[in-house]
């Protein structure tokens, strides 16, 4: 479907990965596209993003890890912080999230998660192909790094599960890795590298596809905060701002991460999604980095080299919106990465960041039309994985909006599964 030039452009609210992928895929299709947000365009959490590109990951609700998430959940510098309160939707989301830890829905997530990963690494090279965007993307793959051989050999079973779904990994031992860079600190026993995915920096991913988009005819609206949603009787028209603007839409695409469930649910419907913060810190100066992006197995910490800047991220702390951000956990970057990396506890700091991921209780995010509501979409709930999968969850929106056979689907990845 080619919408006319004198139709009212399809609406995406937000401009993250998810909303400016969701705009590119449109686009490329002949349609019309308005995107707004409240924040400064291709600025919000999908530049956070650690630049691990990990196609294949697997999702939060792991066998076993809401057990040793009540281990973590007091320790302000765990791997997964959970501020004690008493909190109903909090509780409802981690006695749902507990639930999901099993094994059986691991492998059916495994499934689905899959599809979308290799959905998304084709549609990250057809944007390659069909852009100039500069954000030093190096489709060369990441490592689980390990720092015992126990962890290692656990590590090399996981990484088992894929083989099925035809991504590769390999055992890498510690020397092989101290060759490739002398960042390395002697004593690591070794590495799973995941030869199919990808690193980059991905604020100027996200900062290059927007000026794309406006090049390509797309209108970009910052400072627009939604109010309502227009209706005629169940179905969704477009949005009222703050301001009392109205903005009229054929379509109206909610792809506001964490927020988007608190303005779809003044269309009674519930997409449960906990605010978990990452964190991450920017180190300059360093005379050695790793050869690729990495995961430092035993702290959970992401380290992605690109440009001139290392990046360290991860932790998830779950505290509510408008909580004060820990600098414990800040510190903790650098502390822990300093067992493994020459060089970091003396690197300087050149930026510091936290942000909201969108949790499902089930690991998965929420893509698709909403029955109940026609003329909305939504996209929200990658939880770490937005950058991954954004370029891949876009083109399956795109594809319903505009009436074309689905290049993948799944009831699972429903926003009505709720």
């Amino acid at each position: 479907m080619v919408m006319a030039s004198s139709d009212p452009p399809i609406l995406i609210i937000g401009a993250g990965v998810l909303g400016l992928s969701t705009a590119w895929h449109l686009t490329e299709r002949g349609a019309r596209v308005l995107v707004i947000d409240r924040e400064r365009i291709a600025d919000g959490a999908s530049c956070g993003n650690a630049g691990l590109i990990c196609f294949g990951h697997p999702p939060l609700t792991r066998p076993g890890v809401s057990i040793q998430g009540l281990k973590w959940m007091f320790d302000k510098r765990s791997p997964l912080y959970i501020k004690p309160r008493l909190d109903g939707e909090l509780l409802r989301w981690m006695w749902s999230f507990h639930r999901h830890c099993n094994k059986r829905h691991f492998d059916r997530c495994m499934d689905v998660l899959c599809a979308l990963g290799g959905l998304s690494a084709k549609c990250f090279d057809e944007m390659f192909d069909a852009t100039s965007i500069d954000c030093d993307w190096r489709r060369e793959g990441w490592d689980d790094v390990c720092m015992f051989e126990s962890t290692l050999d656990h590590a090399e079973a996981e990484a088992a599960h894929l083989e099925p779904f035809g991504y590769r990994a390999k055992r890498i031992d510690g020397e092989t890795l101290r060759a490739e860079s002398q960042a390395w600190k002697p004593g690591i026993a070794g590495a799973i590298r995941y030869e199919d995915s990808a690193t980059m920096n991905p604020g100027a991913f996200t900062a290059g596809l927007a000026r794309e988009l406006v090049a390509r005819g797309v209108e970009l609206r910052s400072g627009c905060t939604v109010a309502d949603f227009l209706r005629d009787g169940d179905g969704v028209t477009g949005v009222r701002l703050d301001t009392g603007e109205e903005i009229a839409a054929p379509h109206t695409v909610l792809t506001a991460g964490v927020w988007s469930d608190a303005l779809a649910r003044s269309l009674n419907l519930r997409i449960p999604m906990q605010p978990a913060r990452g964190y991450h810190r920017d180190l300059g100066g360093l005379a050695h980095v790793p050869r690729l992006g990495c995961v430092l197995n035993e702290t959970f910490i992401a380290v992605t080299p690109f440009h001139d800047t290392l990046r360290l991220a991860g932790t998830l702390e779950i505290a509510g919106f408008n909580a004060p951000w820990l600098k414990d956990r800040l510190s903790h970057l650098t502390d822990a990465c300093g067992r493994y990396l020459e060089g970091v506890d003396t690197a300087e700091v050149t930026s510091e960041w936290a942000g909201y991921r969108p949790c499902t209780p089930d690991g998965l995010p929420a893509i698709g039309g909403v029955s109940s509501h026609p003329g909305l979409f939504v996209a929200t709930g990658h939880a770490m994985m937005g950058m991954t999968l954004g370029p891949g969850s876009g083109k399956l929106l795109a594809e319903e909006i505009l009436g074309e056979r689905p290049s993948y689907a799944s009831p699972m990845l429903s926003p009505l599964r709720f």
